[in-house]
């Protein structure tokens, strides 16, 4: 299979264009970025099988050049509500596969609109396979699989580990895209399931759940795609909710921040600068943050017998790096598996709908360095007092 990865010269794309070479399912990678320079030299240190091209992705001629050369394409380009949704009516047009790494709930809903026109090109079009969405998706899936039925089924991550160190000269202060998306995601209304349905919502509503083994601690909900598509493959589920946990000092700093915004009083770059020279947000002096794993679902339901139980499940073999490891190793490993046939659904597709979690786990643990050996899932239940 010929694929191309748009951004593929950037922090994100660079990872999944190293993954993806290395798979033997995948015949060419071609590199398109809007850094020419940046495309050809990565594509020359990657080999043989890259090549690199300059792309403007919203030049609709070239990017429809680009994909009649290919088989699939990996979208890396954010933010996704602009960059989402024409990539993805440009792979439908050219009927090659697509997958990115999306994890803004809007542009996953305009996405998911799109299904019946995948469907009708024959293509498979899965999207949010990075971290989370992604990763946290299929342990849901594992999550849900556990229990005999499922009340809540919930995706949650430690919200903070990679923000950092403000500047000594507040000048200095550069906040990155993803704090950025961090601010504007929690200053927007966001979408939850409850009460099994869709409804509108504030991000950082404050609840508690308990991990088995490791102890209770505060949640803060979040906007993030999982919430609006676990329930499409898990129709029965009550309540789904995407949820961080933190140090409290960075949760209180960030909702001053979202305050501001919200009245205006800040752009949302503007308030990005703010979080980072906001004090007491990082570190002890922030307070405790629970010892959880950085990812993971949870589970509320019932065993077979019927008694009420709570499952959790983490995943041992996280590929070692930064975040564009842990978000672009899933994508590439994703375009491995169209290649190989073992995704044959057509459409618009969530990873929990299309993606066996066992064979992604195992193809995912050698990246894991020398965690490759151990069991890839950690699951723990315990019973809910009644």
């Amino acid at each position: 299979m010929r694929i191309a990865i748009v951004g593929g010269a950037g922090d994100m794309g660079s990872v999944a264009c190293r993954t993806a070479v290395g798979d033997a399912a995948i015949t060419a990678v071609v590199i398109a970025d809007r850094d020419a320079i940046k495309a050809k030299a990565l594509a020359a240190e990657l080999g043989p099988k890259a090549t690199g091209q300059g792309l403007d992705i919203t030049d609709s001629d070239a990017l429809s050049a680009l994909l009649a050369k290919v088989d699939m394409v990996l979208n890396t380009v954010g933010p996704f509500y602009l960059f989402g949704p024409p990539v993805l009516e440009a792979a439908i047009a050219a009927r090659v596969h697509y997958a990115d790494i999306a994890d803004d709930w809007e542009p996953t809903l305009e996405m998911l609109e799109l299904d019946e026109a995948a469907r009708a090109a024959g293509i498979s079009a899965v999207v949010g396979m990075g971290a989370s969405p992604g990763i946290s998706n299929l342990l849901a899936k594992v999550a849900y699989s556990t229990l005999d039925s499922v009340e809540a089924l919930h995706t949650v991550w430690r919200g903070g580990s990679g923000v950092p160190k403000a500047p000594q000269n507040p000048a200095d202060v550069a906040p990155s895209a993803a704090i950025d998306h961090w601010i504007h995601n929690l200053s927007e209304p966001i979408r939850i399931w409850r009460g099994g349905q869709h409804m509108t919502a504030d991000a950082l509503e404050e609840l508690e759940i308990s991990y088995p083994g490791l102890g209770s601690a505060t949640v803060w909900t979040c906007g993030h795609p999982e919430p609006i598509t676990l329930p499409r493959t898990f129709g029965d589920v009550k309540e789904s909710l995407n949820l961080m946990f933190s140090r409290p000092g960075l949760i209180a700093a960030a909702r001053e921040v979202r305050d501001r915004v919200r009245r205006g009083e800040l752009t949302v770059h503007e308030g990005s600068k703010a979080f980072l020279l906001a004090p007491g947000r990082r570190g002890p002096e922030a307070g405790d943050v629970p010892d959880w794993p950085g990812v993971f679902a949870y589970a509320e339901g019932a065993e077979g017998s019927g008694r009420r139980a709570r499952v959790a499940v983490s995943c041992n073999v996280l590929p070692a790096g930064e975040m564009g490891e842990v978000t672009c190793i899933p994508l590439a490993i994703v375009a491995g598996m169209v290649a190989r046939e073992e995704i044959t659904q057509r459409g618009v597709l969530a990873p929990e709908a299309c993606v066996d979690p066992n064979l992604f786990f195992s193809r995912l643990a050698p990246f894991a360095g020398d965690r490759s050996s151990t069991e890839p899932l950690d699951i723990r239940m315990e019973p809910i007092d009644r």
